[in-house]
């Protein structure tokens, strides 16, 4: 059993590479307000399999109904539906309710179809596109009844192109946990050279909510007295952006690893009279303190110095 969710993540994104390599054709499911319009009973009668104590279910059913004060001070009354993100037993009692309501359903009508659930994002790999759209057509019917929408704009069908799978379509990539699926130029470990396949890496949001956390930390502009007390604080969010987004394709983080290095030199310029009117030798400084402290920063112990 998998305990770590990021180890997990990991291995659902492999299977979705290993499914993509093996069929043609993807459907990119995407629950409209998923946590927000599970419904009560059904969700209790799966708890009911799994929970014989009475007075536990009695008090998941009274988790379920207590009211939500929102950030702004207003009550929200649950109307038999939804369970609120963030809260403590939210992403088990969701993965309970599409345990039963979407994934032994799909493996009981359709064997031919593989599938991947991380919460509530699904891909469900199709073997050609009729397939895929009869199979998109049966899993909307099957959310009605459960209580539950595909979004219209979000769910897609998707055609898996590489060097073998040449056929002209609109939709050729999808994101999935944080990582994009598209063609992307590969090499080949049979035969030198490269070659075109089907294959992820960290997706253009993901980097943008990086860039975005880097803009909102200000690391110019940080009050340390040293480059040492920046690594401090900055080193346990490098490592756990390495350590998810690096699994796959990791020279795909040199651009945001980049922007960190830039805003150091700057932290630099500000922090000492001497590289305020001198970029270059600020960019000896720092090129100078990498060589002397190749472990300092976590991303720099990586390779990323540049």
């Amino acid at each position: 059993m998998v305990t770590d969710p990021k180890k997990s993540a990991h291995q659902a994104l492999e299977q979705v590479r290993k499914n993509c390599w093996k069929t043609d054709w993807v459907i990119d499911l995407d629950i409209k307000g998923f946590f927000d319009n599970i419904d009560h009973d059904k969700l209790m009668l799966a708890v009911e399999r799994h929970v014989p104590e009475r007075w536990v279910r009695l008090y998941i059913g009274r988790w379920l109904a207590c009211p939500v004060m929102t950030k702004t001070g207003k009550l929200l009354v649950k109307q038999g539906k939804g369970t609120p993100q963030g809260g403590v037993i939210s992403p088990l009692l969701a993965n309970l309710f599409l345990h039963y309501g979407f994934d032994r359903w799909l493996e009981q009508i359709d064997r031919a179809v593989s599938y991947t659930r991380y919460a509530d994002d699904v891909i469900v790999n199709c073997k050609s596109q009729k397939h895929a759209e009869q199979t998109l057509i049966a899993i909307r019917n099957r959310m009605a009844q459960i209580g539950l929408e595909l979004h219209p704009k979000k769910t897609k069908i998707v055609y898996c192109k590489d060097y073998r799978r040449k056929g002209n379509y609109h939709n050729v990539k999808f994101d999935f946990l944080g990582y994009s699926f598209q063609p992307r130029t590969s090499k080949s470990k049979k035969r030198s050279g490269l070659f075109l396949g089907f294959d992820c890496s960290i997706s253009i949001s993901s980097r943008k909510r990086i860039a975005a956390k880097l803009g909102e930390l200000k690391v110019h502009r940080m009050t340390s007295n040293s480059i040492v007390g920046i690594a401090k604080i900055l080193n346990p969010m490098i490592r756990g952006w390495i350590n998810y987004y690096g699994k796959f394709r990791k020279l795909m983080l040199h651009g945001i690893f980049k922007i960190l290095n830039n805003r150091l030199v700057k932290w630099a310029r500000k922090r000492y009279k001497r590289y305020k009117t001198s970029i270059k030798r600020a960019y000896k400084w720092f090129f100078r303190i990498q060589e002397q402290f190749p472990n300092l920063f976590y991303h720099w112990k990586m390779g990323y110095t540049k």
